[in-house]
């Protein structure tokens, strides 16, 4: 009896054309057809902004003035740091090139940018390194002391608020930063009155220092293509105005200074 039921059960499963076999015959199941299902097709994100950059150069034309020897003799370490001395000349530079020009893209978008990643102003053989550097407002300085002597970091801004913060010990470190935006910030050393370093503090991270052949490169991450100024400060030589197109993240730039 129940063979039987079982069997009017696999009968209507499959549908009226199905026959229904005898109760002692051996049961075969009849297999049911398949049915598929189309596949949604998967959401396909949008690929991120390939990375790229403006690059350039600030050339140098004129003579530079002679490199000055600086006296080191108030401090035996400083002095002893530089065998033979040590001079300086702040317009310097290669193959043409200038070294430590501020270099920054204007008209960007007016967004609010953060950046927590620390800039690092290292104090070596009595001098800053680097000579020129730029920071998004409120981005930490990260101030190394790496002499064996007596360093104040001294920060003289007109806008931000003044720090001077004496560093004695080789390895000591401390955190600084600009809450507003401000260009060419003087940073002194009182006890060391040749150490020198200059900071701008921007609105946005799309800018560089060129290095000793006069050659830059901006990241240009999240930065639409577009028309842009590209505005070049030198402490000696002054400022300087261009224009570059930015296409598929990358743009190209020359400009030049003159003494």
């Amino acid at each position: 009896m129940l063979r039987k039921i079982a069997l009017a059960v696999s009968a209507l499963a499959v549908g009226t054309s199905v026959a229904v076999q005898a109760a002692d015959e051996p049961f075969e199941p009849t297999t049911p057809k398949t049915t598929t299902t189309k596949a949604e097709p998967a959401t396909v994100e949008a690929a991120p902004k390939p990375a790229g950059a403006v690059k350039g150069k600030v050339k140098f034309s004129g003579e530079a003035p002679a490199p000055k020897k600086v006296d080191m003799a108030s401090d035996p370490f400083c002095e002893g740091a530089h065998e033979g001395g040590f001079s300086r000349s702040r317009v310097t530079g290669t193959d043409g090139g200038l070294l430590d020009v501020f270099v920054e893209l204007t008209g960007v978008p007016d967004e609010r940018y953060k950046v927590e990643e620390p800039v690092v102003l290292d104090q070596v053989g009595c001098t800053y390194k680097p000579h020129v550097f730029g920071v998004v407002k409120k981005q930490p300085i990260k101030i190394i002391n790496s002499d064996d002597t007596l360093h104040n970091i001294h920060a003289v801004p007109r806008s931000n608020k003044e720090f001077n913060v004496g560093m004695p010990n080789k390895g000591m470190e401390i955190e600084k930063e600009f809450k507003k935006a401000e260009p060419a910030i003087h940073i002194k050393c009182d006890v060391h009155p040749w150490m020198a370093a200059i900071c701008f503090s921007m609105e946005h991270p799309y800018f560089a220092v060129t290095a000793a052949d006069g050659t830059f490169s901006i990241d240009t991450t999240d930065l639409p293509d577009g028309d842009y100024g590209v505005k070049i400060w030198h402490e000696v030589l002054g400022e300087a105005e261009g224009k570059v197109t930015v296409k598929d993240g990358a743009g190209t730039v020359e400009l030049e200074l003159k003494s």
